[in-house]
């Protein structure tokens, strides 16, 4: 394996994306997950946030393959390869999207390499002049928020077996 292992955090939509569609570029990451190239970081506050958008109706009538029981599973596999880590208290405050300060807080106390996400809030983050954006370039300054499809272009390489 060339180098350490990725460590990121998955929003909830690249995770969904990537259990749902086989052909999608975040598929290519649950791969990656499950052949330990990537470490994903996770706290009880993010899987429970998982469990709940995965297991929702309007997602289970939607993604027929997506049973409860399956996401029982893959949340399961998620937690033993994966890193659980105690985020505690929320310091990093979102004002636009409270729901998405728990991943910039993982992001920040078990030191990920990556965010990958479809969010455009949080996609806007590093570069927005608000007090959130200049936050963020201060606290998670090695921290790269990313669409799936733009980290496989410029860094797919760190994948290869």
């Amino acid at each position: 394996m060339p180098g350490n292992p990725i460590r990121l955090v998955l929003d909830t939509n690249v995770l969904l994306a990537g259990l749902v569609s086989r052909s999608s570029a975040s598929q290519i990451f649950v791969d990656a997950l499950e052949m330990r190239r990537m470490i994903p970081l996770l706290s009880r506050e993010v899987i429970a946030e998982y469990r709940t958008v995965l297991v929702h109706p309007t997602i289970q009538t939607r993604f027929d393959n997506l049973t409860v029981r399956r996401v029982e599973l893959d949340l399961r596999r998620l937690r033993y390869i994966g890193e659980v880590h105690s985020i505690g208290r929320i310091r990093f405050k979102l004002p636009r999207d409270p729901r998405d300060e728990k991943f910039l807080e993982l992001a920040l106390v078990a030191q990920a390499e990556f965010v990958l996400t479809f969010d455009d809030d949080l996609l806007s983050l590093p570069a927005s002049r608000t007090d959130a954006g200049r936050r963020f370039r201060q606290r998670l300054r090695g921290v790269c928020i990313q669409k799936p499809e733009d980290f496989l272009r410029s860094d797919r390489s760190r994948l290869a077996p």
